[in-house]
This record gives C-alpha cells, sequence and structure tokens, in this order.
C-alpha cells in the first residue's frame, strides 16, 4: 500500500482510540475533581470544628472568669459590711465598682463567643450535609468510571494493537510527523483536498478551507507516497480516491456516453442538448486535466 493509504488506515484507528480514550479521560477527570473538591470541603469541616471547639472554650473560659467575679465582689460585699474605718471602706468600694465593669464587659465577651459559636454549629451542619451530597457525587462519578473503563478496555485494548500494527507499515519520519500533527489538532491530522475550480485549478484544504496550490494537487496525483502539510493548518493532505485524475468510475463512462450521444442528437437537430450538471462538469475537467498532465 501506499504511504498516503497507510497513513489514512492508522488516521482511522487513531481516531477510534482517541475516542475511546477521551471518554475514559473525562469520566476520569470528572471523579478527580469530585475527590479534590471533597476533599477541600473536609478540610474545611475541620477548620470549622477547630474554631467552633476554640469558641466553646472561650465561653466557658468567660463563664469561669464571671463566676470567679462574682465570688470576689460577694466576698467585698461581706467585708464592706465589716469594715471598721473610711480608708478601708472607699478602697473595697472602689474595688467592688471595678469587678462590676469587668463583669459586664465578660458578659457581654461571653454572649458574643455564644453567638459565634452557634452560627460556627449552623455552618458545621450545612458543610456536613453538603458533604453527604458530595459524597453522593463522587460514589456516582466513580461508578461511572469504573463502567467506562469495562466498556472501551477491551474494545481500547485492540484497537491499540490494531494501531500498532497500521503504524509499524509507516517510516519513523513521516510516523513521527503524523504523531505531532495528530497531537496538534486532537487526531484531526488528515485532510481530504477539495476541488473548488479544476477548470481554473483552483483547490483548498477540506479543514481549514486554505487555498492548496495547484504543484501540490499534482504532486498529490502523481505519488501517492509523499507526506505534504497543509501550509496553514499542518495537517497532512490526500485526494480522495474519486478526485484521483483518471479515477472514472462505470457511472462516469456511462455519463460521458450518454452526453456523447446527446450532443450527436443535438447536431443532427433532433433535440438541444442536456445541461451539464456541476459534478458531470468536473468529471469532464478532471479528464481534461489527466489527458493534458500526460501530454
Amino acid at each position: 500500500m501506499a504511504l498516503l493509504d497507510n497513513l489514512l488506515t492508522l488516521h482511522r484507528v487513531d481516531s477510534q482510540v482517541r475516542a475511546l480514550r477521551t471518554r475514559v479521560e473525562s469520566a476520569q477527570t470528572f471523579f478527580t475533581a469530585q475527590e479534590k473538591l471533597l476533599a477541600t470541603l473536609e478540610r474545611q469541616k475541620t477548620e470549622l470544628e477547630t474554631q467552633h471547639r476554640q469558641l466553646q472554650a472561650s465561653v466557658h473560659a468567660a463563664e469561669v472568669e464571671q463566676a470567679a467575679a462574682t465570688e470576689r465582689v460577694t466576698k467585698l460585699r461581706n467585708e464592706l459590711n465589716t469594715s471598721t474605718n473610711d480608708k478601708q471602706y472607699k478602697a473595697i468600694l472602689n474595688e467592688m465598682k471595678v469587678l462590676e465593669g469587668s463583669k459586664d464587659e465578660i458578659v457581654k465577651r461571653a454572649v458574643d463567643e455564644m453567638q459565634r459559636a452557634e452560627d460556627t454549629k449552623k455552618r458545621l451542619e450545612v458543610h456536613a450535609a453538603t458533604i453527604a451530597e458530595r459524597i453522593k457525587i463522587r460514589d456516582v462519578a466513580k461508578t461511572k468510571l469504573e463502567e467506562c473503563k469495562g466498556d472501551v478496555g477491551e474494545r481500547l485494548a485492540q484497537l491499540e494493537a490494531e494501531r500498532s500494527r497500521a503504524a509499524d507499515l509507516i517510516p519513523d519520519r513521516e510516523r513521527k510527523l503524523f504523531d505531532k500533527v495528530a497531537d496538534l489538532t486532537e487526531g484531526e491530522s488528515m485532510s481530504e483536498v477539495t476541488i473548488v475550480d479544476l477548470r481554473h485549478r483552483e483547490f483548498a484544504c477540506g479543514e481549514c478551507n486554505i487555498e492548496v496550490p495547484f504543484e501540490t494537487y499534482a504532486k498529490l496525483a502523481s505519488n501517492s507516497d509523499v507526506a505534504i502539510q497543509c501550509k496553514s493548518c499542518t495537517r497532512i493532505l490526500f485526494l480522495a480516491e474519486a478526485n484521483h485524475p483518471g479515477a472514472a468510475t462505470e457511472k462516469d463512462k456511462a455519463e460521458a456516453k450518454v452526453a456523447k450521444a446527446a450532443k450527436a442528437a443535438a447536431k443532427a437537430g433532433l433535440q438541444p442538448p442536456p445541461v451539464m450538471d456541476q459534478a458531470a462538469r468536473d468529471r469532464a475537467d478532471k479528464a481534461k486535466f489527466e489527458k493534458t498532465r500526460k501530454l
């Protein structure tokens, strides 16, 4: 087989391999994303739990401090009743005022800490519910990944072996070129040269629609063992079998015979010649081109 034929065979198998790999990779990517998101949620939950414990400890410390201040005020009140001089009385009274003010600050701080602890607890409950839902999604993603691997595993192994055999038929230089282009174009490494207007020698790349020089078309038409890349999208160009000069089918020959008969009838004045469609004109132009090329 010619080089381009082998490249087309490799391209067909490579496209199937990439499609199956993409299915598995997409499932793996989704599962991995769920795992990372779940890990982030678990880390946030741990941080919230730590924060909640710290707030609870702060509330407890404030309650202890408040109880100590209350106890001290009660003791000072008793001392105030038993004071024997004015100086002692004023000192005890001043300390009681300071402690009463301190108690108010402690109570306010304790209330704030209790409110923050309650808010953190609610956030923890919401977080736990979110984690539970995310675990379900992660488990579904894991199941789909395993199913995907089971579905395509055997077929992918067969196609990879087939791809390896197809690649072995291609010289190293062209195989490396094919792999490079395939990676750049996500597997779309081959592009058919389309005939825009054969009479005016206008051709284009079937993928990017950029003009292909006539010299490239002529080289591909005369030699199937050359790998030529599109100057724009870098894909490897090829001619479809039907577009090879001189590749007339039985249908082409039959249509040409009908056209010849119609022309003869028109000359004889029997009826006007039939109008050829674009496909018929292209085939006729192709035949003329082949005749001219041989000359």
